[in-house]
């Protein structure tokens, strides 16, 4: 909810519990008088105030900020500390991290139980108290000395209203801590005809790229190993479709031309538990106009999963701009402009083609120079690409980067931790992500197989089986010299 906007447009200021802010004069004032505001604590406090109820990542901070230069992680997060304490030092009735909610690896928002739009007084350092007891004078006056019937009706009107308010607010008060997220699971798009593989490959990639952003819905897929090692044009599943065990839905699709000609997309989303189909329903697609479909797919879901938030919808244009990377060169690729879901899509079907060194770094800079705060799933391929690429040293530095942290746990990237710590002798730390590893395998296979893999004998033969089974639908993963699997073999050598 763009809170600061309506104000703007109302001519009113904003309570932020017992503090007042006037977004026309960019001043916050306490009860005591004004509260004076750095210009960067200023631009963070609008951008929460423009996303009431609604998380805002540290890139887009960032972005909006910091201009889009690179700053650290911690930069970000510090300021967020610093408008706290400003908080904690005049607020006399909030406790500030009930103001400003941090979102475990989705961002900072401030709920709409804790603020409101409040009538401008003529002493704009008064307190929201202030306004609400002139408010309640005015209220008594009318009460007493209303001389028309419609006043008095209109008070009576007001005082329900508010009445009513506060019951919803206290309501939206006791729930605003608890945030619904959705352990979503996306399985597969079954279609039998050949001729439908590149409509199937833009659905996924629609998919994908939508239930993938949203702060509300933690994508299961994100949790397997495989899901930054498999194509979307190479698999009729989606990436780390195995990671059956860390998600409560699972939604699968099938797709089929019916004798008229008309293209139907069944959704099917089941309870991963029982199996059970939850919610089911038929969509008809134009093939020039998939993103609408899966626009009205997601808001179904976003009804169906009673998410805060609906999930934000696509640009109409995104489908026809995926092209399969078999009908490209990469030199027209690198002379494309490119939105930010064919970059995705077009860096994650890089890695799985032959290219070369040179090619792959060309591409590296552009996705670089075009999205220099990349999101962190981005980032993650980008680092893999980056290994590819023959720059090795690099790409294990791209994994120690803060983007890392915003990922699921996953058991490919901290391996890949767990050997950069092994290379520069930290064993503390190696074997700490060792643990982490091995554990996070139960996102796609059974835990009490994982946990029979501490009491073998050769634990180091135990865990390149449990990779090898993890890994059993990676094509490459049995290649001869395959710079994956000498990762895995030095991760499950013994420290020495």
């Amino acid at each position: 909810m763009n809170l600061l906007e309506k104000a703007k447009s109302e001519q009113c200021n904003i309570a932020i519990a017992d503090l007042t802010y006037n977004p026309m004069d960019k001043t916050l004032h306490s009860k005591q008088g004004e509260i004076s505001l750095e210009p960067r604590n200023l631009a963070l406090l609008e951008i929460l105030l423009t996303n009431v109820g609604n998380p805002t990542s540290i890139e887009e901070f960032i972005e909006s900020v910091w201009e889009s230069q690179y700053i650290s992680k911690n930069v970000v997060t510090n300021r967020i500390s610093l408008l706290r304490n400003l908080f904690r030092e005049h607020s006399e009735e909030a406790d500030p991290s009930k103001i400003i909610i941090t979102y475990p690896k989705r961002g900072y928002y401030i709920p709409e139980s804790g603020v409101q739009l409040v009538a401008k007084t003529s002493d704009s350092n008064k307190a929201p108290q202030a306004v609400n007891k002139k408010v309640e004078k005015k209220q008594t006056a009318l009460r007493y000395f209303s001389w028309s019937l419609n006043l008095i009706l209109s008070a009576i009107a007001v005082v329900f209203a508010i009445h009513t308010w506060s019951h919803f607010e206290e309501d939206k008060k006791r729930n605003t801590l608890h945030i619904p997220q959705v352990r979503l699971l996306l399985d597969s798009i079954n279609h039998e005809e050949q001729s439908l593989n590149q409509t199937v490959l833009k659905l996924k990639a629609l998919i994908l790229h939508s239930q993938s952003c949203s702060p509300y819905i933690h994508l299961s897929n994100m949790s397997s190993p495989t899901y930054y090692l498999q194509s979307l044009s190479e698999h009729e599943n989606f990436p780390g479709s195995e990671a059956f065990y860390d998600s409560d839905y699972t939604l699968s699709f099938n797709l089929w031309e019916d004798t008229n000609g008309v293209l139907n997309l069944e959704s099917l989303l089941h309870h991963s538990a029982s199996g059970r189909v939850a919610w089911r329903k038929i969509y008809h697609l134009q093939p020039p106009y998939l993103a609408a479909t899966i626009n009205q797919l997601n808001v179904d879901l976003s009804e169906y999963f009673k998410l805060p938030q609906p999930i934000k919808p696509l640009s109409s244009k995104l489908s026809s701009q995926i092209v399969p990377l078999s009908e490209l060169t990469l030199e027209q690729l690198l002379s494309r402009q490119l939105s930010g879901i064919e970059v995705l899509f077009y860096t994650r079907e890089l890695l799985f083609t032959q290219q070369s060194s040179d090619g792959l770094k060309s591409w590296i800079k552009k996705v670089r120079k075009q999205t220099p705060v990349p999101p962190p799933d981005l980032h993650m391929l980008l680092a893999l690409l980056t290994y590819r690429s023959g720059e090795v040293e690099r790409s294990l530095r791209m994994l120690q980067r803060e983007y890392v942290t915003e990922i699921p746990e996953n058991a490919l990237i901290l391996l890949l931790q767990a050997n950069i710590n092994r290379k520069i002798g930290n064993k503390q730390m190696y074997v700490a992500h060792y643990l982490k590893a091995i554990s996070a395998l139960t996102s796609t296979i059974e835990a009490e197989r994982v946990l029979d893999h501490y009491s073998s004998p050769d634990r180091q033969q135990s865990c390149l089986d449990l990779w090898r089974e993890v890994l059993k639908d990676v094509k490459y993963i049995q290649e001869p010299q395959s710079v994956l699997w000498q990762g895995i073999e030095q991760f499950c050598q013994p420290y020495d």
